[in-house]
C-alpha cells in the first residue's frame, strides 16, 4: 500500500452501516508493452473515461477517494477520475491486480476501511469476480473497459453487497 488514505465512514464487519463503493475497470489500454503492468491507456481510452466520469458526476454521483491497482492503466484511470472530481485521497493497492483473489481484497478492505463513495480501480478478471462474489451471484458479470459498478457494501465478504447498477462509457446514467 502506498499513499495516504483516511476514511470517514466506519466500514462494518457485519453491522448495519452500508458504504457505497464504485468498482471500475480501467479504460482502454494499448495491447503491447514490455510487461502487462506497464500497459498505458490509449488516448481514446482516456477521452472515453473522462467523458464517462464527467457524465456520472453531472448526474450527481460523487467520489470521495480512490483505491487503485498499481498497474499503469489503472493508475491512469484514477488520474482521469481525479481530473473530474479534483484532488482526492488516493491509495495504491496490490490486492487490485488482475490475478488477485477477491478474498485478498476483502481482507485488505477490512484492515483499511474505505470512505463512503470510494472508487476502486482494477482489471478483468478481478472486477467480475469481485462483483459476483460480493453480490453472491453465481454468474460472472461482464465488464467492458471503463465499466463502473455501483455497490452498496455492508461487509467485505462474499454476499456482503448489493449491485445497484453497471455503466459503461457511452451509456446514459440513470439513478445514483
Amino acid at each position: 500500500m502506498s499513499g495516504e488514505y483516511k476514511h470517514d465512514v466506519e466500514f462494518q464487519t457485519g453491522g448495519t452501516r452500508v458504504v457505497r463503493l464504485y468498482l471500475s475497470r480501467h479504460g482502454q489500454a494499448v495491447s503491447q508493452a514490455p510487461t502487462d503492468a506497464e500497459r498505458p491507456l490509449t488516448e481514446t481510452g482516456r477521452a472515453a473515461l473522462l467523458a464517462h466520469w464527467q457524465q456520472m458526476r453531472s448526474s450527481g454521483i460523487t467520489v470521495s477517494a480512490l483505491i487503485a491497482s498499481p498497474y499503469v492503466r489503472a493508475q491512469q484511470t484514477a488520474d482521469c477520475i481525479q481530473q473530474v472530481y479534483g484532488d482526492l485521497p488516493r491509495v495504491t493497492c496490490e490486492q487490485l491486480v488482475p490475478d488477485a483473489h477477491p478474498g485478498e481484497l476483502f481482507d485488505w478492505l477490512l484492515a483499511n476501511p474505505p470512505a463512503e463513495n470510494t472508487a476502486l480501480v482494477s482489471h478483468m478478471p478481478l472486477v467480475a469476480q469481485l462483483t459476483a462474489s460480493w453480490t453472491g451471484s453465481a454468474e460472472r458479470i461482464g465488464f467492458n473497459v471503463g465499466t463502473v459498478a455501483s455497490l452498496d457494501v455492508d461487509v467485505a465478504a462474499a454476499g456482503g453487497a448489493r449491485l445497484l447498477w453497471l455503466r459503461s462509457p457511452g451509456e446514459a446514467v440513470a439513478g445514483r
